[in-house]
């Protein structure tokens, strides 16, 4: 059993009560509940906004244990949020099977697990779909699933932005299901039933609704995610300020407002999604007229640094680095590393940090000024590409 487990079941009542709820009234936040059920289970939940933990403890009363990424035991207040909450650590970029078995432990133990399979908040609010090692880990567990699905919060806080918004949230149980009835099913079956139900594209939801989000500096942060100027096909070209962004290059400019649009005369697109799904096409046909000892992006003014799995505490290698980037590989500080020789890659803060792990172990490499959506979207391709080669 876990030490302290009544010293967490006490701290979730009072952070439930205390600021969970509390801090959600501002959205004018609204929650069906989950059930009383008989059984430990699992909730899986759509990752849309920094506060998806505040929902799922609004919605449950009953105490849940949660899988939040490794890097926050790094941050200052990592001691005191293991000491009060104990999560199951997930590494961004780095091998889940240590988060695995801890889950499953916990589940056999009798503790509720929430978490939230996406691993990350999509940039342009559409539910990541899961694989089905989420339907084979729900059935080896032989609990009980609950599938939560949130709506709004993506124009909360989007994941490119630096500032949060202030708008409606709400969310509700999507289904619930017994350890039996998952029992009768295969694990394909129950991997299409939490993307079914975890669904969601903020976009095309808010053309239906039109919230108003308020806030200050709406577009900050637009340039970590919208990467290419749809007007003259520069990269890294948009600034932004206030609530206005513009090309530098070309000086295609617009407003983002407060409905999550983009606004401007000469914009091709008036929308993040519809911009970001042209991108990823654009920038698929610019990498096939690369050749592959050409560079591809070159980055500066970056930070090289280690992680130890497990201290969690980050070692910084160098600074003020420069990296060259191609389709085989990255080139920084003297340091080589091939794509084909990661074996697990994410990105963190607003887009700016990617996490990775290679044989030689667990790096990040960050920089203000970063942009690391076209390195993680070439690590995607190559990925890809490889799978389809196996057959």
């Amino acid at each position: 059993m876990i030490k302290h487990h009544k010293r967490h079941r006490v701290i979730y009542s009072i952070a439930r009560n205390l600021v969970a709820i509390p801090s959600l009234r501002k959205y004018k936040f609204k929650t069906t509940m989950v059930p009383e059920l008989n059984e430990p289970f699992i909730m899986l939940a759509n990752h849309l906004t920094e506060s998806d933990m505040w929902m799922i403890m609004k919605a449950s009363k009953k105490h849940t244990y949660f899988v939040t990424g490794e890097h926050l035991l790094r941050m200052w207040f990592g001691k005191i949020f293991d000491w009060g909450i104990h999560p199951v650590p997930a590494p961004r970029g780095a091998n889940h099977i240590q988060m695995v078995m801890e889950l499953m432990s916990r589940l056999r133990e009798g503790y509720n697990i929430s978490f939230w399979p996406e691993g990350c908040r999509s940039f342009n609010g559409e539910t990541m779909s899961v694989g089905v090692a989420i339907g084979k880990m729900i059935k080896a567990s032989k609990c009980a699933l609950v599938t939560y699905h949130s709506v709004g919060g993506y124009f909360v806080a989007p994941r490119w932005a630096y500032n949060f918004r202030k708008g409606p949230m709400y969310a509700e149980v999507k289904g619930v299901y017994t350890s039996k009835d998952l029992a009768d099913m295969t694990a394909e079956e129950v991997t299409a039933i939490i993307n079914r139900d975890l669904y969601e594209n903020a976009q095309r939801h808010q053309e239906e609704l039109h919230y108003r989000y308020k806030g200050k500096n709406l577009a900050e942060g637009l340039e970590n995610y919208l990467i290419i100027c749809p007007e003259c096909g520069s990269y890294d070209s948009m600034v932004s300020k206030g609530n206005h962004f513009e090309c530098s290059c070309c000086k295609t400019s617009g407003i983002y407002d407060e409905y999550g649009q983009l606004q401007g005369d000469k914009l091709k697109f008036h929308n993040v999604y519809d911009w970001g799904k042209w991108q990823e096409t654009r920038f698929d046909e610019d990498l096939l007229k690369k050749g592959d000892d050409e560079p591809l992006f070159h980055e500066t003014d970056l930070v090289l640094y280690e992680v130890q799995s497990e201290t969690h505490e980050r070692h910084d290698l160098a600074s003020n680095q420069e990296m060259t980037i191609y389709k085989d590989r990255m080139e920084i500080n003297g340091r080589i590393f091939r794509f084909d020789r990661i074996r697990f890659f994410s990105l963190l803060y607003f887009g700016k940090t990617v996490l990775f792990t290679t044989e030689e172990g667990y790096f990040g490499i960050t920089g203000s000024h970063f942009h690391a959506w076209k390195i993680e979207r070439l690590y995607n391709r190559i990925v890809e590409a490889k799978q389809q080669a196996r057959g």
